[in-house]
């Protein structure tokens, strides 16, 4: 039955909207890192709620917590860097964007990461990895991002993100690559 059904691979900002997890039309899947980030102890309270939900939902095998392989996880870093998302993405991004990329790899039906991230997003168009943003639009087309300086014009690695420029000093930033 399981095989037949669309597999939706959550992204912790899904489950923070509070949808009601057995209404969803298919099998769900996340990785442990998206529980941890819901669970975080300053948090609690306001996400019991949410937890309770998550719980009953893998009680009844309508949610499945699984960690991304790690070659998966490899070949998601090696394809940010190539869009220029690699220091924006977050280990739990990371995880993510790679279990969807080994489920879709796994199985024959849809497979769908659900996010409201842009820079996932586009990382997802990059792996040609189905995503649905849900309560806003997602991104219209892929983006390549490049790091440079915004006073000396200096071009960086995408590894450079959030660091100061050799030459001026100036922090550096990111803008779409020109084409």
């Amino acid at each position: 039955m399981k095989e037949q059904l669309k597999i939706c691979v959550f992204d912790t900002n899904i489950f923070l909207l509070g949808i009601q997890i057995n209404m969803v039309d298919g099998i769900i899947y996340t990785t442990p890192s998206v529980i941890e980030e819901i669970r975080v102890e300053r948090y609690l309270d306001k996400n019991r709620t949410i937890i309770s939900r998550i719980e009953a939902a893998i009680d009844s095998e309508k949610l499945v917590i699984k960690e991304p392989l790690d070659s998966y996880i490899k070949k998601v870093k090696i394809n940010s860097k190539i869009t220029g998302d690699f220091k924006v993405l977050s280990k739990v991004d990371f995880d993510l964007i790679a279990l969807a990329l080994e489920l879709k790899d796994t199985f024959k039906q849809e497979i769908i990461l659900y996010t409201n991230d842009y820079s996932m997003e586009n990382l997802c168009l990059q792996l040609n990895i189905p995503y649905a943003p849900l309560c806003k639009n997602g991104i219209d087309g892929k983006i390549v991002w490049e790091i440079y300086c915004p006073f000396c014009q200096d071009v960086f690695n995408v590894e450079s993100y959030n660091s100061s420029c050799e030459r001026c000093g100036q922090k550096l930033k990111r803008r779409k690559k020109k084409v």
